[in-house]
């Protein structure tokens, strides 16, 4: 089993906001850049404007589930960073995974 590669630093963050392409779901964002390695590494970000502590926690607990099931049909050597919007704190499982999925098709990082 592959550990997931986390993106967990400010500058992480930043340049993929900077470098990378965005495409715009009804819950969530997703932001990707290419990397100079043969795996990827990810982010996620939920702010302070989707809720509160226990809200945020929980959308990013669905983020980071829906990644890991989808993540071996990815393409490699990108680095990506989904953010949460606010109508993300009234979803659930599936609808985080519809838009989530909808995402990484838009941005050709999922392998057909």
């Amino acid at each position: 089993m592959v550990t997931l590669q986390r993106m967990k630093k400010n500058y992480e963050f930043k340049k993929v906001y900077s470098e990378g392409r965005y495409y715009a779901e009804k819950h969530l964002t997703l932001y990707s850049a290419r990397n100079s390695s043969d795996y990827n590494k990810v982010g996620f970000s939920v702010s302070k404007k989707v809720g509160k502590a226990v809200t945020r926690n929980r959308v990013k607990r669905l983020m980071k589930e829906n990644y890991r099931l989808l993540e071996s049909q990815l393409k490699k050597g990108f680095d990506i960073v989904f953010t949460a919007r606010v109508a993300s704190a009234e979803a659930d499982f599936e609808d985080i995974r519809k838009s989530m999925e909808s995402a990484l098709i838009r941005g050709r990082l999922l392998k057909k």
